[in-house]
């Protein structure tokens, strides 16, 4: 549209994951590096500031990689859909 209403209601999309739903049973919150590097999220700091209803992709600038990446792309999996090991390296900043 050239009043550019879908560009705000794509911003707005009420289908876009949201951090709150990392707390769910049974669910889990990880992060993927472009590098490859993927590691759990501890979702705690973000949702002692309240942030639990913002979208995942709003707080992908908050991750640091080991390899020196300042986002990583986030998302929820299930128990069942989580690595079994080597993984780590992404952490919480802010």
């Amino acid at each position: 549209m050239a009043d550019g209403n879908r560009q705000f209601a794509r911003e707005w999309s009420f289908g876009e994951a949201r951090l709150g739903w990392a707390t769910a049973a049974r669910s889990s919150l990880w992060a993927r590096c472009a590098c490859g590097r993927e590691a759990a999220v501890d979702p705690k700091p973000w949702l002692a500031q309240g942030l639990s209803r913002q979208t995942l992709h709003d707080l992908e600038h908050r991750l640091r990689c080991a390899c020196g990446a300042r986002r990583a792309q986030l998302e929820i999996r299930g128990l069942a859909e989580a690595p079994g090991g080597g993984a780590g390296g992404i952490h919480v900043f802010r």
